[in-house]
């Protein structure tokens, strides 16, 4: 019997790792929550109030509950600005590691990181493996590279493992990623046609469903190896204009898309190789992207649909549109 904690678990992920937990017949003899925002639907009782970057109230809260695994999910994700991103990624996972240091007892540590670390790899060198080099490009993917990497060189008794997740999508999305967005803005009640606005739709993503990374991550604090990177993701890439496509055709809305074809600041491809955690935990992704993007349609329909739900803005596009199409939803019979 072991005590699990888990950093964001009022987030993305946080929230679909809880579910996945709760659901399980995993021997844990306690689930805790960590953090300064209290999740939804979730026991007081397992609940700890605490800032990662407040060393001394952190400290206190992990020499009471002695975790031996930690999921560790909290972090920023862009917009928040430079200095954020690296106070709360890079910063939180250090304040985070030195003090289990501290306390002195075994505790197993999975640190989320993400695609980002990677910066654009070369079209030949897809999909990418643990051993591609690292060359970050932005503040959010140099803060997680730094987490990553502080993680995997802790010494014992912490055994550290990075998890670096491509790009999660399904059920509880943000409308802060561009697949929440587009969901959030067709589910905004206004006259037909709806005009969309976007960057380049021509990108290409490993999009895995975070129910699915959730089971990694808990493979990952079963069986996974200390001191190991592992990739996340499916494996597979998808053009997002497609996905968009396919968000539109749920909604049954006429839309008219204006995109910029320039290249955004990401890679224009990025897809994981997934071998080194099949091999190590038997984990394989199991939810296909056609069920992530009618999970998350659903899901953002449900809340739109509420009277007391909050009203969401389109966002503003990326880039300047330049290319204008008009997509309808397919024909049915």
């Amino acid at each position: 019997m072991s005590t699990w904690l888990i950093t964001g678990g009022s987030g993305f992920l946080g929230r679909h790792v809880l579910n996945q937990i709760s659901a399980s017949d995993l021997r844990i003899s306690r689930v805790l929550v960590l953090g300064r925002r209290f999740p939804d639907n979730w026991p007081a009782e397992s609940f700890l109030r605490a800032d990662l970057n407040d060393p001394a109230g952190l400290s206190r809260a992990l020499i009471t509950v002695r975790p031996s695994v930690i999921l560790h999910l909290a972090g920023q994700t862009p917009p928040a600005d430079e200095a954020n991103l690296h106070r709360v990624n890079a910063g939180g996972t250090l304040a985070l590691l030195r003090a289990l240091h501290a306390i002195g007892r075994p505790c197993r540590v999975i640190t989320a990181g993400s695609a980002a670390e990677l910066g654009p790899v070369p079209e030949a060198s897809l999909p990418a493996d643990e051993s591609t080099p690292c060359r970050p490009d932005s503040p959010y993917g140099l803060s997680k590279w730094f987490a990553s990497q502080a993680t995997v060189a802790s010494p014992r008794p912490i055994e550290g493992i990075a998890a670096r997740i491509f790009n999660p999508i399904g059920p509880g999305m943000p409308a802060s990623q561009a697949f929440g967005r587009f969901a959030a803005q067709l589910a905004v009640p206004s006259p037909d046609p709806l005009r969309l606005q976007t960057g380049n739709l021509d990108a290409r993503r490993d999009l895995i469903d975070a129910r699915d990374v959730a089971d990694a991550l808990i493979a990952l604090a079963l069986r996974g190896h200390p001191g190991r990177v592992y990739h996340v993701g499916t494996g597979r890439s998808h053009r997002i204009g497609d996905g968009l496509d396919r968000l539109i055709a749920l909604s049954a809305r006429r839309v008219i898309v204006s995109s910029d074809p320039t290249p955004g600041p990401g890679p224009i491809d990025s897809r994981a190789s997934i071998a080194a955690i099949e091999r190590d935990t038997g984990w394989a992704p199991r939810i296909p992207i056609d069920q992530s993007l009618a999970d998350l349609w659903n899901s953002v329909r449900s809340r739109s649909l509420r009277p007391d739900a909050p009203h969401v803005s389109p966002a503003p596009p990326a880039h300047r549109a330049e290319s204008s199409t008009l997509a309808r939803p397919p024909a049915t019979d």
